[in-house]
């Protein structure tokens, strides 16, 4: 995937996933308040903005210099929009707090929303989370999302918030995976601490390859568990190009010829496409 698409998919992963959150509120009987709707939107894109700014902050301050080349100064561009995104942020919040939509469990979702975001950009440092900023970065979509959009609709958790979500997160990682062994040379060369860099790329391969066998399984658990079929057995159909996706990583740890773009987009696919069945399923019933 070219790096100019990333930041585009980037907020319309939110917004599907945003949706998602809504759909399942809807599916419980749940009448959607839009007013909250865009308000939970609006400050979820808010604190991505922030994020994405300081990171691109982070990288003109630490990032390698050529030689001859002046110190960045503390102060830039990229900072002042960051501290802009924060503000209206914050102005969200007062809006979210006027209309009493702050209880516990919202609450909780902020506050991680927002120490993930500062942990991912590098605003902040704790070691043990710097060296897993892709889970983070992951948990933060592919469950924080939904459950901010879920959770200014109802007020409440329910047990449907988990059982979506986890296969959602092991399919991100997956796909995250697949990109990172796809750049893996330029990584290593450019010496960049990227999660398959970390842990390898055998077991990288392995990795991914057993997070989307657990994503399937657990969808098929949620079933047994009393999730309706109407809403389970249509992502259980991608299924078939996960088992592709494992095809594709077994080749190329076998020694064939990879196909690059074939394994990222599958990555992307398969996790794209189990969001859209799942926020669809929930829809139109």
């Amino acid at each position: 995937m070219s790096a100019k698409w990333v930041t585009p998919a980037f907020f319309f992963e939110s917004i599907l996933l945003y949706s998602l959150g809504l759909g399942m509120a809807k599916y419980l009987g749940t009448t959607l308040h839009w007013d909250r709707a865009w308000l939970g939107i609006l400050w979820v894109i808010c604190l991505q903005l922030a994020g994405l700014f300081l990171w691109r902050h982070h990288l003109r301050v630490n990032g390698p210099r050529e030689r001859g080349q002046l110190r960045t100064p503390p102060f830039s561009r990229e900072l002042g929009i960051a501290i802009a995104a924060l503000a209206s942020g914050a102005s969200v919040t007062v809006l979210m707090i006027a209309n009493r939509l702050y209880r516990v469990e919202v609450l909780w979702v902020t506050l991680l929303a927002v120490l993930g975001t500062l942990i991912v950009s590098r605003s902040i440092y704790i070691a043990e989370a710097e060296r897993f900023r892709e889970l983070v970065l992951s948990f933060l979509m592919a469950t924080l999302i939904p459950w901010m959009g879920f959770l200014l609709q109802t007020g409440e958790m329910h047990r449907l918030l988990p059982m979506i979500t986890l296969p959602l997160l092991a399919l991100r990682v997956a796909m995250l995976l697949s990109y990172q062994l796809s750049t893996y040379a330029g990584d290593l060369n450019a010496k960049k601490q990227t999660l398959l860099l970390r842990i390898g790329w055998q077991n990288g391969m392995s990795l991914h390859n057993a997070l989307i066998v657990f994503a399937f399984f657990w969808i098929a658990l949620a079933i047994l568990l009393g999730m309706p079929l109407s809403v389970g057995l249509p992502p259980l159909a991608a299924s078939v190009l996960g088992l592709g996706q494992i095809w594709s990583m077994k080749r190329i740890a076998q020694g064939s010829k990879p196909n690059w773009r074939g394994l990222v987009w599958g990555g992307a696919a398969l996790y794209g496409l189990v969001i859209y069945l799942y926020a669809y399923s929930f829809w139109i019933r």
